[in-house]
């Protein structure tokens, strides 16, 4: 059986890997600088109010932290691999936890009009915590360690080739078809509604228009997951049928598989606000604003500390002596 030219990758000066290596490191680092804009603009324009903006901000937090073991490029110190392993998986886990959030509020949005707002720290402990067992599962074989030009989990043996499909192919396999018939659901759902939708009421119209707006803002990130999710899996399939990895299925899994954050950011940016909203001037007339509020702020505060003390001294000085 010849051996993969993928699995030698670490052992030998391949062109192939080097360019793999190459495009994860620049493709990572250019999902970790428009996430980071991302998060900017949410606090910049204080959008973290409304809860289907804090959705998008955790996935983006999740997003700019999963950019970082690609841009760590191809490590050879033991340890070091082992660490970029196991963030990869940890931080891959945590935005398909962010994701699925969004979905499911999504549908109880159009299905019962209210959002999951109540269960957010029930999500915030979903999405952090379930992650780390899921990528500390491998530890127990040792299994972390090169794969590829990359480190994650090692295919040397059916048993870590077996841990990669219940770690991460497997259960992303289902999620990817189960959120896939949720958004033509939805899809459908909400083409009917409007079309069974009769008369006009002021107060229903608003509720309506609030939900949609809302539905629309979170809508496209599910289907931003499940694209960027395609060639992995069909790459996987592949390795799996075939003795030799196919390079070009695996150059467009190294070109999409770090780009959740950059694409999700393009997204976000897609809304005529948006848009007028990042523009520099803009964007420095806020920070401006945010710059006059906190000193205005700092400077009451001052005042109230001020004016608190000049009082405790007034009625110190009214204190009679006891000798007196």
């Amino acid at each position: 059986m010849a051996q993969d030219w993928l699995s030698e990758c670490p052992n030998q000066k391949d062109s192939r890997c080097e360019t793999l290596t190459i495009i994860r490191v620049l493709f990572g680092s250019f999902s970790f600088v428009l996430s980071l804009f991302m998060i900017f603009v949410i606090w910049l324009f204080k959008k973290y109010m409304f809860f289907s903006q804090r959705l998008i901000l955790y996935l983006s937090i999740a997003a700019l932290c999963d950019s970082v073991p690609y841009m760590m490029g191809s490590i050879e110190n033991s340890y070091g691999c082992k660490f970029q392993g196991f963030m990869m998986t940890y931080f891959d886990w945590t935005c398909v936890g962010w994701v699925s959030v969004i979905s499911l509020n999504m549908y109880r949005l159009v299905k019962e009009e209210i959002s999951y707002e109540s269960s957010e720290s029930l999500f915030h402990l979903a999405c952090w915590f379930l992650p780390g067992i899921i990528a500390g599962v491998p530890f127990i074989w040792d299994a972390y360690g090169h794969s590829g030009p990359w480190c994650w989990i090692k295919g040397d043996n059916k048993l870590q080739q077996t841990l990669r499909f219940l770690v991460w192919y497997g259960p992303v396999l289902v999620i990817v078809i189960l959120l896939t018939c949720l958004m033509i659901y939805l899809r459908v759902h909400t083409k009917r509604q409007n079309r069974s939708y009769a008369g006009y009421n002021p107060e229903e119209e608003s509720a309506k228009s609030r939900k949609w707006r809302e539905v629309r803002i979170l809508f496209m990130y599910p289907i931003v997951f499940i694209a960027i999710s395609v060639f992995p899996l069909i790459t996987r399939i592949q390795m799996a049928l075939n003795e030799q990895s196919s390079f070009p299925l695996v150059l467009m899994t190294s070109i999409t598989a770090p780009l959740l954050g950059a694409v999700n950011t393009l997204l976000y940016s897609c809304s005529a606000d948006m848009r007028q909203q990042m523009r520099p001037s803009f964007i420095w007339e806020e920070l401006k604003h945010r710059k006059r509020q906190t000193l205005a702020e700092t400077y009451n505060f001052a005042e109230e500390n001020s004016g608190t003390a000049a009082a405790g001294a007034v009625r110190a000085s009214d204190i009679v002596p006891y000798d007196q």
